[in-house]
């Protein structure tokens, strides 16, 4: 890691772990309360969606890795769209929180099953868990038009921790890789000799 590198890692490293408990609290109190009205879950959603796209356009933009960096872009444009559209409309209906989600999920869960079969990396295994999880849970809710607003609530508070835990760990790997650099980066301290 360049010098750069470390300091720009070192500023950030803290957005992936506030995102990712922002997402997990979100998740937290759709399960805990499933039946909360369409206007509050929307407004979970919506809002907890752009913060995790916004995060995930942040991160691809510093990456120096350039091979996945447009994918996820595409990928968090989408989902920032799909947050204004749930929060601009969420009490019109419930398809529309359904379809907004789902395709989400979907798409953030190929880009990561895609990121952990090209890329390799510590928390590979993590990362396709992650994908898989949300790839799942959006195929669900795309299938299930027809599904309970205290369901949905479920599926989408599962998908919101999956997706704030993967945040997390990152955050803290990239704390710690920093930290390890930083330490390998100093200077030795001199030895004092017996006479001094």
């Amino acid at each position: 890691m360049a010098a750069g590198d470390e300091t720009r890692a070192f500023r950030a490293w803290w957005a992936p772990v506030v995102a990712g408990a922002l997402s997990a609290i979100a998740g937290i109190m759709a399960i805990v309360w499933p039946d909360i009205t369409l206007l509050a879950l929307a407004l979970i959603s919506g809002i907890n969606l752009m913060v995790l796209s916004g995060l995930a356009i942040g991160l691809a933009l510093a990456d120096d890795d350039h091979g996945d960096r447009t994918l996820r872009i595409v990928v968090g444009v989408l989902g920032v769209l799909a947050g204004i559209i749930v929060v601009r409309r969420p009490g019109e209906t419930l398809l529309v929180l359904i379809v907004a989600l789902g395709a989400w999920l979907v798409f953030a869960g190929i880009v990561e099953i895609v990121r952990a079969v090209v890329r390799a990396g510590e928390h590979r295994a993590l990362r396709l868990l992650g994908g898989l999880i949300d790839a799942g849970i959006g195929v669900a809710v795309l299938a299930l038009p027809k599904l309970s607003l205290a369901t949905l609530a479920v599926l989408a508070g599962i998908g919101f921790i999956v997706q704030g835990v993967v945040l997390v760990v990152h955050g803290w790997r990239l704390r710690g890789a920093v930290a390890d650099g930083r330490a390998a980066a100093a200077p030795a301290q001199p030895q004092r000799l017996a006479g001094a």
